[in-house]
């Protein structure tokens, strides 16, 4: 399959490819990301998240496609952003008027590329790529450390992922160009504070090459499930576990499970 922008979100690419998305999918539940990739289930469209593609958008030169996506939904009927859609403008400004942050986004945007990496094959978009680095543009609620039950307080990069991300599209990349050595993989990032705040993070290749070990560690698993191999764990806690579940029999309720 020859990926574009068109067909890289689709469906037969999800079935033909690994992603970092989808492998996030499938990392926080097997079941969900299983039925992503079939079409059967859909991740909800938050208004956190249209800021943040709004952002993405203006910087990638995609404006125009995108508000005709999203007219209905961001835009009354004169055209202007609805005022809950409003700060993705703020934010937009506060980047343009950081010089470091702009030399950062210069590239060729939206770079698609692909790769085969622990025996399966990898599809990346890479948000600015210029030859000598691969920068992923964030928009985040803060810089704050988070809670992740069974790992504790973190930061937000490693929270999100944005790690893994980093680790997979330096990799792909670095394959697909044949390189000898890994480019470096950069991180400009605004949040969605009253004040925002900005930074320009570089990912050192340690927290990289960590990132990388984990995804080798389980896409062997998750490759086995999304081919149909094996059958998929449930959590049974997210969106799409709670809206499928069936329930065949009563449980046992007792106090120790509510203090866990």
């Amino acid at each position: 399959m020859i990926l574009t922008d068109k067909n890289y979100h689709s469906t037969e690419a999800s079935s033909s490819y690994w992603s970092v998305s989808l492998y996030k999918a499938f990392d926080k539940c097997e079941a969900a990301g299983l039925a992503q990739v079939r079409g059967q289930y859909k991740r909800e469209t938050t208004d956190a998240l249209l800021i943040g593609s709004y952002v993405d958008a203006y910087f990638a030169g995609e404006m125009d496609e995108f508000v005709g996506r999203y007219a209905d939904v961001m835009f009354t009927k004169k055209g202007e952003l609805y005022a809950k859609y409003q700060q993705a403008n703020r934010l937009i400004n506060t980047i343009e008027c950081q010089p470091l942050m702009m030399e950062y986004l210069e590239g060729e945007k939206q770079v698609i590329r692909t790769g085969k990496l622990f025996g399966v094959d990898w599809k990346i978009k890479m948000d600015v790529f210029n030859g000598d680095r691969i920068v992923d543009l964030k928009v985040v609620k803060d810089f704050e450390p988070l809670y992740k039950e069974g790992f504790g307080r973190m930061s937000w990069i490693e929270y999100w992922g944005y790690d893994i991300q980093g680790a997979v599209y330096q990799k792909i990349e670095q394959i697909s160009s044949q390189r000898a050595e890994p480019l470096p993989f950069y991180i400009v990032a605004v949040t969605k504070e009253k004040v925002p705040d900005i930074a320009v993070y570089e990912l050192s290749q340690p927290m990289l090459d960590t990132a990388l070990n984990v995804v080798e560690s389980k896409i062997d698993r998750f490759d086995l499930v999304k081919t149909g191999e094996i059958p998929p764990q449930r959590c049974e806690r997210c969106d799409y576990c709670k809206g499928s579940k069936i329930l065949t029999e009563p449980k046992v309720y007792q106090i120790e499970e509510e203090r866990l």
